[in-house]
Order: C-alpha cells, then structure tokens, then sequence
C-alpha cells in the first residue's frame, strides 16, 4: 500500500522544487517514487492557488462591504442640511401637506403626527435599508447615533415651529382684515389670494427677524388698485376686494406689524438657531468616521466573512 503523505509535507515539497531542488533530489531525500513527488507538488500547488482565490474574493468583499458602509455614510452626510430662513413648512396652495389641510390646523396634533411620521420613517428605514442596518450594528455604541437623534429631535421641533408660525400669519390675517382665502374660482370677492399675501408676510416676517430688513420701504410697494379692485405687491395680486382696496391695504399692513412681532416668529429664529448648531454638530461627528477611511466594528456580514 502506498505511504499516503500530508498537506504540509506536499508544501514543503512545492516550497522545495520553487527554491531549486529537483524532483528526483525530493523523492531520494523522502524517500518515495518521484511521480509521488510530481503530483504531490501539483496538489501542492493548486491547493495553494485555490487558497489565494479565496483571500483574494474575501478582499474584495471586505473592500465592497466597506465601500457601501462609507458611502451610506456620506448619503446621511448629504441629508444633514438646514433649511433655507424663509422655508414654509406647509404649502400655501391647497395641495399635499397644506394650511388648508384639516390634519394640520392644531399644532399639537401637527406634532403627534410629526412624531409618528418620524418614528413610522425610521422603523422602515432600518427595515429596508440593509447597508443602514449593519453600518449601525458596525457603530453600535458611537455617539454619532444619539447626536443624529437629537438633530432628528430638534429638526421637529423647528418644523413645528414654521407650521405654528404660518397658522398664526393664517389667524392674523383673517383676523385684522375680515377676509377668508380664496376658495375657488367660482366665488365672488372679498377674498385673500394666501398663496401669495400668506406667502409674502411670512417670508418678510422672517427677515425683519433674522435681520435681513431694517426698514419698512418694501411696504410702500404694496398698493390698492382701485380701478381693479384688487391689492398688489409689484405683479403679485393680494387680495381682490371690489371698492374696498384702500381700506384692504391698511387692514393688511396692519396686519403685518402684528405678524412681525408675533412670539411665534422668535421661536422660529430661535429654534432655527438649535438646528444650525445641531445639524453641524451631527457632520462633524461623522467626518471623524469617515476620515479614519473604514467603518470600525463587526456587523453580521464580516461574521459571514470569517472576519
């Protein structure tokens, strides 16, 4: 029966005829046939190459694995930004989240919901978003998780702020004018366009109070046409208010200097402040993983990678 020889015995063999031993110098010093030799050292060989493949294929897939994890990484990046001073929260036409829209007239049932969306928007992420999932099994206990979480947190509240902001330009303006909005093509005037007149108060408020405006000359811009029965803002029409347009444009800007000192608008500033400050804190913290060049950590797939 022939002698069977080991894995590490055909290496040595392979590692042997590489440094310049022959065949037949193998088989004499080990004493067997030197076909025994020639094929051990194919084995040899070839085990050695499929070995390779296999560290080579697990490279690549820590490589793609890491790759996927930093790029997740850098689209969170890209989704930490703050809005623009004068971002409407809600649509001033009647369409998609609206301040026509019943859901959104009560602020504290603007934030319930808020807080489900937010909440529902995660859970699926998570669910959904396999990369998400293990890059936050990788930093399972990083502080970037609860930094993005109080950025989350502070995102609401300033969103809540804008909506309670453009319900208050909403109260004051039917308040001080009388008027509704419009509703539809088919009803008569007095009527007040909020797509623009809500629209143009809201985002004027906000720069008096972020300090963009310090005087009042846009206001001489706005006019009562008379003739039309109407109040513009340059080309934009406020309010169609047949033989009431002087009287209209003093209720608006009336309405106005309460619209601007209203504390609804501060919180807005203020809130606005916590964002900027909360979102920047949130991009550092993950600049600092990203600039080490991987993901630190395990997550199931390296589990699978043998890692």
């Amino acid at each position: 029966m022939p002698k069977k020889f080991s894995v590490d015995e055909k290496r040595k063999w392979l590692e042997n005829y590489e440094t310049g031993n022959s065949e037949v110098f193998i088989a004499k010093s080990r004493g067997c046939d030197v076909r025994t030799v020639r094929k051990g050292i194919e084995d040899a060989r070839r085990e050695r190459d499929v070995r390779t493949a296999r560290i080579d294929l697990l490279k690549q897939a820590v490589l793609k694995h890491q790759e996927d994890l930093l790029d997740k990484l850098g689209e969170i990046l890209s989704s930490l930004t703050v809005p623009p001073q004068d971002w409407a929260a809600l649509s001033w036409y009647r369409n998609g989240e609206s301040i026509f829209s019943e859901g959104e007239r009560n602020v504290e049932n603007a934030a319930s919901q808020a807080q489900e969306v937010i909440k529902a928007s995660k859970d699926s992420d998570i669910q959904a978003d396999m990369v998400e999932g293990m890059l936050r099994q990788h930093l399972r206990n990083d502080k970037l998780w609860k930094i993005l979480a109080q950025r989350e947190k502070v995102y609401a509240s300033h969103r809540l702020d804008r909506i309670a902001f453009q319900r208050k330009v909403v109260t004051l303006l039917e308040e001080k004018t009388g008027y509704k909005p419009e509703e539809s093509s088919e009803v008569p005037p007095p009527f007040l366009y909020y797509y623009t007149t809500g629209d143009l108060f809201y985002k004027m408020a906000l720069r008096y109070a972020f300090g963009e405006y310090k005087n009042d000359e846009w206001q001489d811009e706005i006019v009562a046409d008379t003739s039309a029965g109407c109040v513009k803002y340059r080309n934009l029409i406020l309010a169609e208010v047949p033989d009431k347009a002087d009287e209209c444009r003093k209720k608006l800007l009336d309405a106005f200097q309460k619209i601007r000192i209203s504390p609804e608008v501060t919180r807005v500033v203020n809130t606005y402040k916590e964002l900027g400050e909360s979102t920047l804190r949130a991009r550092q913290a993950i600049e600092e993983v990203r600039l080490l060049g991987l993901i630190p950590g395990l997550c199931k797939v390296c589990r699978r990678l043998g890692m």
